[in-house]
């Protein structure tokens, strides 16, 4: 393998990085600690070296042209394995330390933040947490990220999976008031003549609730006056008598325990699968990593 590959490159693309990702050359001058004509003069000088222009600038915004997007591509995941390398080596023989970031399904962020932050940070004070609230599927180094947690059925068979969450029904809740003016669902089919909070999930709204009805899958098709994309306001509409709403048992175990809410067609209810925590099997475990996953083990529920 040839390493032969110049200071300025290595330094062209860092800038590249901060500017692209920052998507103008004050704020990368400001993440670099540089002054912006350092920053302008950087890529001035990688363009010509590279013979292509990576960026369209403007008077109003600074947008990366066709070449620009095909080398952020390229240099991003490799560039962030790189640094996560640096990252391993400086911290052997030392405390766990740096911001960790973990890609985390909107509706899971305040329950593992209750769950676990407090615990883990108190262990490690040198450490610190960014839970980045996503439902999509994402490629976690790509978007720098450390790893991600996501229900156990959707990881891939090529990431290192470790259970952070039971298997649970997900349950139909609804408030006291909705029920009065409603009557209770009896069977799946109910729900059709009952207005539910919809919930929009990576853009796509759910409108249809899964069921085990005599042993086989059924599908209910849902509605209702309102669609929201944070569970926590779901749950709080749902309290208010909006309607009703579907989730796993866990996110509203303390609403359940207050009365707020009530649990409906639990003979019916599916199983959520359960968290897990993925990161790439070719990736060399960092020690604020680590830190995590003996943390969320031992404290399992």
């Amino acid at each position: 393998m040839n390493y032969t590959i110049g200071r300025g490159d290595l330094d062209g693309i860092v800038v590249f990085l901060a500017v692209a990702e920052e998507r103008g050359f004050r704020a990368a001058a400001r993440k670099l600690g540089i002054t912006p004509s350092a920053v302008s003069q950087a890529i001035r000088a990688f363009e010509a070296r590279l013979g292509v222009t990576l960026f369209a600038r403007t008077t109003r915004n600074v947008g990366l042209t066709e070449a620009g997007e095909r080398l952020l591509t390229q240099v991003r995941p490799a560039t962030q394995q790189m640094l996560q390398g640096i990252e391993f080596a400086r911290s052997l023989g030392h405390s766990v330390s740096g911001l960790l970031r973990i890609s985390v399904p909107k509706a899971s962020v305040q329950m593992l933040t209750e769950r676990f932050v407090a615990g883990l940070l108190a262990a490690h004070p040198g450490l610190q947490l960014d839970f980045v609230g996503d439902d999509r599927m994402i490629d976690i180094i790509a978007e720098g990220c450390d790893a991600g947690i996501r229900p156990r059925s959707v990881v891939h068979a090529d990431m290192v999976a470790i259970p952070l969450t039971p298997e649970e029904p997900y349950v139909v809740a609804g408030s006291s008031a909705l029920l009065a003016r409603y009557g209770r669902p009896e069977i799946p089919e109910d729900i059709r003549d009952i207005p539910c909070v919809m919930y929009r999930q990576a853009g796509i709204v759910l409108d249809e609730w899964a069921f085990h009805v005599e042993g086989e899958p059924v599908n209910i098709r849902i509605r209702g006056p309102l669609i929201l994309d944070d569970v926590t306001a779901c749950v709080h509409a749902t309290e208010q008598g909006v309607g009703l709403f579907r989730l796993p048992r866990s996110l509203i175990a303390r609403n359940i325990h207050a009365g707020t809410l009530e649990v409906l067609l639990g003979d019916f209810a599916m199983k959520f699968p359960g968290l897990a925590l993925y990161y790439p099997s070719r990736s060399t475990v960092l020690p604020k990593l680590r830190a995590f996953i003996d943390y969320v083990q031992s404290n399992k529920i």
